[in-house]
């Protein structure tokens, strides 16, 4: 089975229902051998967030701590069928790497509308706020996972596939609708993200349910950004260039 050293959706217990601190995470991910982890706190839609300055300050950070590159991220939230994120300029503007998802959110209103979740979803990967779509299997939040692929694939932006909604805890259900949106994915050669979306340390770099998926469709490697440290630059580049300039746009 392929060994990921790249996990970009991590979680610190700042966030409440999170249970290890940043530099246990570090620690963790140095001892496990990871190059790249990204710190990818929720955005302040959701109850168990931090003030937003702490979501800024993660700028003093090193890039590299324990010899383990350190992203600075975020996992907003989508509020609306326009793509509108949870998270100001002044986060957005320190932040390496930009994940966006449904939560369960009162500003989002109803979610069992497949029309509106679309529209969100594709609203915002045109507007180029966010680098990762995360999360997209949840099946409380349908979606048409064709039309997403294909405007992911032309706005070069990455699909995530979160090892956490294929376990039987979270988001349960995930697996049928992620694979769906991998075969789509496939033929569309859209980039895919690999997160665990630990919320304990022990968890870190654990993909052992999404690469069975992955090896399931028989996904190219080439297109997991996570395959190597000069491939997730690569993609950090691109999306950096590509990424709208305002949040609010």
């Amino acid at each position: 089975m392929r060994d990921y050293k790249i996990d970009l959706h991590i979680h610190t217990n700042v966030n409440p229902h999170a249970f290890s601190t940043l530099e246990e995470n570090i620690s963790a991910a140095a001892k496990k051998g990871m190059e790249v982890i990204a710190i990818t706190n929720h955005g302040p839609a959701l109850q168990d967030t931090p003030h937003w300055w702490h979501l800024v300050n993660i700028a003093i950070l090193p890039e590299v701590i324990e010899g383990v590159r350190v992203i600075k991220g975020v996992e907003a939230n989508i509020l609306d069928e326009n793509g509108k994120l949870d998270i100001n300029q002044r986060v957005y503007d320190h932040m390496e790497l930009v994940l966006a998802g449904f939560h369960v959110v009162d500003e989002y209103g109803a979610i069992d509308d497949i029309e509106k979740n679309t529209r969100a979803i594709l609203s915002l990967i045109k507007k180029q706020k966010a680098d990762i779509i995360v999360h997209l299997g949840n099946p409380i939040f349908p979606v048409d996972y064709k039309r997403i692929v294909e405007a992911a694939a032309e706005n070069k932006v990455a699909l995530e596939v979160n090892n956490t909604s294929l376990g039987t805890i979270t988001r349960v259900g995930s697996r049928k609708n992620c694979k769906t949106m991998l075969e789509f994915a496939k033929e569309e050669r859209c980039y895919i993200a690999l997160g665990t979306d630990a919320h304990y340390s022990g968890h870190i770099g654990n993909f052992e349910r999404a690469v069975q998926l992955l090896n399931e469709v028989e996904y190219p490697d080439e297109l997991i950004i996570n395959n190597s440290k000069e491939t997730f630059e690569e993609f950090l580049k691109l999306r950096q260039e590509l990424r709208s300039k305002k949040v609010d746009s």
